[in-house]
């Protein structure tokens, strides 16, 4: 990770994800907890424990995206201040890496002006990196909810696209809604120039 100048690691993860719960695919061991020296590890959890309830009440995975826009603004807020203010090369992550991890690359695209087909191209790759982590995830669950899994596991490029234009239908764009949610121009265009 050195030799690709990464400096700076951003974790998406709730805190019961992070320090462990009841359920077994979080468990950690403490001592785990090491760092590598010379890279800055910082927790951003896009989602709290708090508003895990809510997203489960959302009837569909978009609206469980909309929901961690609508009530996760400052948190979107805190990680992109991370991006633009990180020295380096930046890796973020949650754990499956696909939504909180999918929704976040999308925006920084976005800022980035990517084309909106390029990014939800971006977006549908996830299905085909992580096809065999799906079916892994899909065959441990119980028989009466595989084929629901199945959906919500799916990346599929409309989705994405129709979180960038309610962006723009309510916020006029991914910089208007951080600027909305505290963020400075400045840090929103050293967040944009990552990319450039």
């Amino acid at each position: 990770m050195r030799s690709y100048g990464l400096t700076t690691v951003i974790d998406l993860r709730s805190d019961s994800e992070l320090n462990g719960a009841s359920d077994e695919r979080f468990l950690r061991d403490p001592d785990q907890k090491e760092r590598v020296a010379g890279v800055t590890y910082l927790h951003r959890a896009l989602v709290d424990d708090a508003s895990m309830k809510k997203l489960g009440e959302a009837s569909n995975m978009f609206d469980r995206y909309l929901v961690m826009l609508n009530r996760r603004q400052h948190a979107f807020c805190g990680i992109f201040n991370s991006i633009a203010e990180a020295e380096g090369g930046l890796l973020f992550h949650c754990f499956a890496g696909k939504d909180r991890t999918g929704l976040v690359a999308a925006m920084l695209l976005e800022m980035a002006d990517v084309p909106p087909d390029q990014i939800a191209k971006d977006f549908g790759e996830t299905d085909l990196q992580l096809a065999d982590q799906y079916e892994k995830w899909i065959s441990e669950a119980a028989p009466e909810k595989r084929a629901d899994m199945r959906d919500e596991l799916r990346c599929p490029p409309e989705r994405i696209l129709g979180v960038l234009d309610y962006l723009h239908q309510k916020w006029g764009g991914v910089a208007s809604y951080l600027e909305a949610s505290g963020m400075t121009a400045v840090n929103i265009d050293r967040a944009r120039a990552k990319l450039a």
